[in-house]
């Protein structure tokens, strides 16, 4: 009993919605009829052909009840029809009505005539000058010319304007038009998006690729930078200066930026020892947000779970982990003798003995590093380990991943001092008189190594 089923209200809109989007289509297609039917009566006219025709009304009607599939009855069709024909008829006369009118003024008043002949020959021109726009841009942008020749070195410096980058790139001959080049740059945005770098080009390049290769930095040239273990944020930043480009000043900014640090996932006021040592690929003058978060990337990538769980065991955190190993870099040239340099240290704090590390009297020399004096052991700051029990309040350098194991795995040792032994190697001692003799040794090598060097 289907029928008897009570339709809803959403039905009824809903059918509506579908009748509203048909009717739309209808008036777009009796236009488009229109259209065709004025087009036609055109080419009548210029033939001296009558505009409609009863054999044509009828074949149309004739044609139409043919594909109707109702419900509309075939009289409907034909009545509805038959409305549409004399309204196409009416526009045909009205259209019709309009050119002769037009004609005749333009008979009675050439200048009328020279006006629609200018208007014509405006848009014309206009047409032409837009399609020629179009050639020469498609030309200059896509098109090789010529065949390459030779290879072009450009540096474009970081926070050059763009119109700089426009004299630098046409003083190298790169440019087959500056001044498109430039306001292209200006219209599309792209010239808000030039990368910084060193750029090897070849000549004869569509304008287009050249843009493609300044604004993408995987076209940049990229510096393998080495950063050795145990050196200074102020060092590394010099390197980086040197060898990528950067902002030594800036980057020194940020690696003492505690914000910065947080947002990175470090729990510290700064970076200094959490920028792991390695060989990296920079691209050159990239950013020094970017380079920071790439070598502490590395530095979290290899300080896993497991050497975090580590530190429960050492009875240290992970600042603390970086800060001893910071130490053990600066005194130790041998990975083998880290892991004991290490147990020294541990057993220093054990008996709360100071450190007397000289990494971190360097680390606050400002014409560091150099040959320690005994004045430079009185110097007052938080991080003298020889007027302060205890650990420094960071890392003094960026250790390497051997000292920071070293640190994670010291070896038990009983030993409290270790002096140089002359090759870069140390003497350990456990007592204090032992650690003097070696000591005294160690002094009278250097005295011989001096009076060689005079003679």
């Amino acid at each position: 009993m289907g029928w008897l089923k009570r339709k809803n209200k959403d039905d009824i809109e809903k059918w509506r919605r579908k009748i509203d989007k048909i009717d739309v289509k209808i008036v777009r297609l009796l236009n488009k009829r229109a259209r065709y039917a004025d087009e036609i009566g055109k080419i009548k006219e210029k033939l001296n052909l009558p505009i409609y025709s009863p054999e044509r009304e009828s074949q149309v009607i004739q044609n139409v009840i043919k594909h109707n599939f109702g419900p509309l009855s075939d009289m409907a069709i034909k009545r509805l029809y038959e409305r549409i024909i004399d309204e196409s008829r009416r526009l045909e006369r009205e259209s019709v009505e309009k050119r002769r009118m037009l004609k005749n003024k333009m008979e009675e008043n050439p200048n009328l005539s020279m006006w629609y002949l200018k208007e014509d020959l405006i848009k014309k021109f206009a047409l032409l000058l837009f399609l020629s726009f179009l050639y020469l841009l498609n030309r200059q942008f896509f098109v090789p010319q010529f065949q390459a020749t030779k290879y072009v070195f450009v540096e474009i410096p970081k926070n050059t304007s763009f119109k700089r980058v426009a004299d630098i790139l046409d003083s190298e001959n790169l440019l087959r038009s500056k001044t498109l080049f430039y306001y292209a740059g200006k219209v599309l945005g792209f010239d808000r998006k030039v990368k910084a770098g060193k750029y090897i080009f070849i000549d004869n390049l569509p304008i287009a690729v050249v843009i493609k290769e300044i604004i993408n930095p995987a076209y940049a040239l990229s510096v393998n930078v080495t950063i050795p273990e145990g050196l200074t944020a102020r060092r590394i930043a010099q390197i980086l200066k040197s060898k990528v480009g950067i902002d030594s000043a800036r980057f020194m900014q940020l690696v003492n930026d505690p914000n910065f640090a947080r947002k990175l996932g470090i729990d510290a006021n700064g970076f200094e020892g959490y920028l792991m040592p390695d060989t990296y690929t920079f691209i050159w003058g990239d950013s020094e947000e970017n380079i920071i978060e790439k070598m502490v990337s590395e530095f979290k990538k290899f300080y896993n779970d497991s050497l975090k769980e580590r530190e429960k065991i050492i009875g240290l955190n992970t600042h603390q982990v970086v800060t001893l190993a910071s130490i053990v870099e600066g005194e130790a040239k041998f990975d083998d003798e880290k892991p004991r340099i290490a147990g020294v240290y541990f057993n220093r704090l054990r008996l709360k003995m100071p450190l007397e590390a000289d990494p971190t009297i360097q680390y606050i020399i400002p014409d560091g590093p150099r040959r320690l004096f005994y004045k430079d052991l009185r110097i007052e700051s938080p991080y003298n380990t020889y007027l302060n029990p205890g650990l420094p309040p960071g890392p003094v350098n960026n250790p390497g991943k051997s000292s920071i194991l070293a640190v994670l795995y010291p070896e038990k040792n009983k030993f409290l001092y270790f002096v140089s032994d002359g090759s870069g190697r140390h003497v350990f001692s456990r007592t204090y008189d032992e650690h003097l003799k070696a000591v005294r040794k160690y002094r009278k090598i250097i005295v011989s190594r001096r009076e060689q060097e005079k003679n």
